[in-house]
């Protein structure tokens, strides 16, 4: 079937997606291309647009199965048009499995940028049907790849000492650690309200704070990490914060390489000492890329 005929007398549903936050603002222009490419086939009509930003390889798209179900409940036949067929999957196991009650009902997926229709009970399409596959496969692969890639580059991290995430933050503009505050009033009676008040803090602060700190204090590390937390917070003070983006890279350095420890002292990283804390900052170049 020809792109052209698949359109003719069909109610035209698009279905655009990217997979993260940063590309989320590039869907207009996706749904843009498409409605170009709709143009350039002679469609003069209105299209029903759905969108959303979520992974090709889940099952898990809201927007996709609304406008399945828009298809399906048609009073006139329906396609769904997306800008590559990787929008509409890039997993070839559930590509079949959202494809099939769609094929069924002579529901096509038609692609702009690529020669596919997708092939339908009664109107078969080989060559679409082998490209379609070819093209999710090879989708999947890709991420599958980056995925592998991404763990592996945590674990060979965390064997290092160094978590991935946002650094825990040590207050270097405070006078006083929140942190040996927070256990000071705690330990003195004071309430969590009352605490979250004096400290400037959110309740939920000082309620995940005290938790972790309970956890610490029971497995015997408390105040190891309490020591390693000063420490590294007087290191910030004199050398500037290790986090956010106007961090200088000697002390980002300093705080990846002593991350593991500041994240979790119970899991067997040595406790940094202030010799750790200098090689790592004057001698950065060597470390800044550990975390590959």
């Amino acid at each position: 079937m020809e792109k052209k005929e698949a359109l003719k007398g069909r109610k035209v549903i698009i279905y655009a997606r990217v997979s993260t936050d940063e590309q989320k603002g590039t869907l207009p222009t996706q749904v843009q291309a498409i409605k170009n490419g709709l143009k350039d086939l002679g469609f003069k009509g209105k299209a029903e647009v759905f969108q959303e930003q979520v992974s090709g390889t889940s099952l898990d798209r809201p927007a996709l199965f609304e406008a399945i179900g828009a298809g399906l409940s048609s009073k006139k036949p329906a396609v769904l048009v997306v800008r590559d067929i990787q929008r509409f999957s890039r997993d070839s196991i559930k590509y079949g499995h959202v494809y099939y009650p769609m094929s069924e009902a002579e529901f096509p997926v038609l692609s702009i940028n690529e020669p596919i229709v997708l092939p339908t009970r009664k109107v078969p399409q080989p060559s679409s049907a082998l490209l379609a596959a070819i093209l999710i496969a090879a989708g999947g692969v890709e991420v599958s790849t980056r995925l592998k890639q991404t763990l592996q580059g945590v674990a060979a991290s965390r064997e290092k000492g160094i978590f991935s995430g946002t650094p825990l933050s040590l207050f270097p503009d405070e006078i006083l650690d929140p942190r040996r505050e927070l256990l000071r009033l705690s330990r003195a009676g004071v309430g969590q309200s009352e605490g979250s008040r004096i400290l400037k803090k959110s309740t939920s602060w000082w309620r995940k704070n005290l938790g972790t700190m309970k956890v610490y204090e029971s497995a015997g590390v408390l105040d190891d990490w309490l020591d390693s937390i000063t420490l590294i917070r007087n290191y910030e003070i004199a050398k500037g914060e290790g986090k956010g983006p106007k961090a200088g890279i000697k002390m980002k350095t300093v705080r990846r390489m002593t991350s593991g420890y500041l994240s979790d002292p119970t899991a067997g990283f040595p406790k940094p000492t202030q010799e750790d804390l200098d090689d790592y900052f004057f001698n950065f170049n060597s470390y800044k890329k550990k975390r590959q």
